[in-house]
C-alpha cells in the first residue's frame, strides 16, 4: 500500500520551523562553535521542507510565492539568523535546477530537499571539453557548503585556452554543478557574526562537468517556470527576510530582559528610554517588511498579468531590500542599545549575537551603497549598462 506524504505548503513548513523554534535558537552557540549549523538544525529545516523553498510543483516542490518564501525564511532567522541565511542560500536547489533538462534535475534531485551551495557568479574558468567543461577557480562564501549536495560553481568559458565572447560583445559565462567530494572546501570562515553559516572558501581543480550538469540563464530555457525565473533576482530578497527575521528576535528579547533587568534608576521595563527604544524598533522592523512584501506581491501580480517589471518597479524592488535590511540594523541598534551592557556584550546572549548576525548580513553588496546608486539611476529614468549589477 503506497502512503501519501503530505503536502507541503507555506503554512506546513512555518508551523514546523515555529514548533522547533526553541531547539534551533538552543543550538545557536553550538552552530557558532562548529562554524556550520548543527546536525539537529539540518534535520528540522529537512523535514519541514526549507530546502525545497524554491522548487516547483512538478519537480516536487510547494511552488511558494515570493511572498510565501519570505515568510518562511523570516521565520528560520527568528530562531537564529545563520540557520535563516543557510535557509535562504541552500533552498536555491528548484531555481537554478529548473534550467537543466527535467530528467537531469529530478536525478540531481531525488531527494527533493537536497540543500545547494555555491557561487554562481563567474569567477572560475570552464575550459569547454568534449561532452561539457573542464573547471578550475576559486570561490569565496560557499554558504552551507559542508552539508550541500551540490556546488554551484560559476566560470567564465574557454575555448583552446582563449576566452569566449558571445553575440553580443559579453563574455560567455556557464554555471557548473559539481558534488561535494569534487571540490575542496577551506578553513577560513572566522567572522564577526553569522558564523554558524559555514560559508567558506571552496576551490575547484580540472574538474569535468558534463553539459547537462550547466547551465546559464540567458541561454536555457526554463522547463519549470516560477515567478523568480522571470526575474531572478528576487530571490535576494530573501536576505532582507533573514534581516527582519533577526530583528524580531532582537525586539521580543528586548522584551524579555525588560522584565528582569534593573537599571541604575529602577526596572528597565518602567523606564521612557525602553518605552521608546522598543517602540522605534518595532516601527522600524513592521514599515520596512510592510513595504518589503507589498513589493514583492506587485511584482508577483505583473507576473500573473503576464507583463514585465517596468525600470520602476525593478528600483523599487532593490530599494525595498536596501532599506528592510538597514531599518532591521537600525531596530536591532535600538534595543541593543537600550537593554544595558549585561544583556548585549556578554557572549552568548541572544541580543549580542542579533548584534552581531545583523551587522554581518548589512555588509554584502547587494545591500550596500552601489544599490542606491544603481536604483536612483532607474528613478530618474536612467538604464544601467549592462556590466553594471542591478540586482
Amino acid at each position: 500500500m503506497t502512503i501519501e506524504q503530505p503536502t507541503v505548503t507555506a503554512e506546513s513548513i512555518v508551523a514546523a520551523v515555529t514548533a522547533a523554534h526553541a531547539t534551533i535558537r538552543a543550538e545557536g552557540p553550538r552552530s557558532e562553535e562548529l562554524r556550520t549549523l548543527t546536525p539537529e538544525v539540518l534535520s528540522i529545516l529537512r523535514a519541514a521542507g526549507v530546502f525545497r523553498l524554491t522548487t516547483a510543483r512538478e519537480r516536487g516542490g510547494p511552488g511558494l510565492t515570493p511572498h510565501e518564501q519570505f515568510d518562511v525564511i523570516e521565520e528560520v532567522a527568528s530562531a537564529d539568523g545563520s540557520a535563516g541565511w543557510c535557509s535562504y542560500i541552500n533552498s536555491t536547489a528548484g531555481l537554478f535546477t529548473a534550467f537543466l533538462d527535467a530528467g537531469v534535475a529530478a536525478e540531481l534531485l531525488a531527494d527533493p530537499d537536497t540543500p545547494i551551495a555555491g557561487m554562481p557568479v563567474p569567477l572560475g574558468r570552464a575550459e569547454r571539453v568534449a561532452g561539457g567543461y573542464r573547471i578550475s577557480g576559486h570561490w569565496s562564501f560557499g554558504s552551507g557548503i559542508l552539508h550541500a549536495g551540490w556546488v554551484m560553481c560559476g566560470c567564465r568559458v574557454y575555448a583552446d585556452g582563449e576566452p569566449v565572447t558571445r553575440a553580443d560583445g559579453e563574455p560567455e559565462v556557464v554555471v557548473g554543478l559539481l558534488g561535494p567530494d569534487e571540490v575542496e572546501v577551506g578553513d577560513e570562515w572566522d567572522t564577526l557574526g553569522m558564523r554558524g553559516t559555514g560559508s567558506y572558501d571552496f576551490a575547484a581543480d580540472d574538474a569535468f562537468v558534463p553539459s547537462q550538469r550547466s547551465f546559464w540563464d540567458s541561454a536555457n530555457p526554463v522547463s519549470a517556470e516560477l515567478p523568480l525565473h522571470r526575474f531572478p533576482p528576487l530571490f535576494l530578497f530573501n536576505q532582507t527576510a533573514v534581516g527582519l527575521g533577526i530583528a524580531r528576535a532582537a525586539i521580543e528579547s528586548f522584551g524579555e530582559v525588560a522584565q528582569t533587568r534593573g537599571s541604575p534608576i529602577g526596572p528597565l521595563f518602567e523606564q521612557s528610554y525602553a518605552h521608546h527604544a522598543i517602540a522605534e524598533a518595532h516601527a522600524l522592523r513592521s514599515s520596512a517588511r510592510a513595504w518589503c512584501v507589498a513589493t514583492l506581491d506587485d511584482i508577483a501580480a505583473t507576473f500573473a498579468r503576464g507583463e514585465t517589471p517596468s525600470l520602476e518597479q525593478r528600483a523599487t524592488f532593490r530599494i525595498a531590500m536596501t532599506h528592510g535590511m538597514r531599518s532591521a540594523v537600525a531596530a536591532v541598534d535600538r534595543v541593543v542599545a537600550a537593554a544595558g551592557t549585561n544583556a548585549t556584550i556578554r557572549r552568548g546572549t541572544v541580543l549580542e549575537r542579533c548584534f552581531r548576525d545583523v551587522h554581518t548580513i548589512a555588509t554584502h553588496l547587494s545591500l550596500g551603497p552601489l544599490s542606491y546608486d544603481v536604483a536612483g539611476a532607474m528613478l530618474l529614468g536612467v538604464v544601467p549598462p549592462a556590466s553594471m549589477p542591478t540586482f
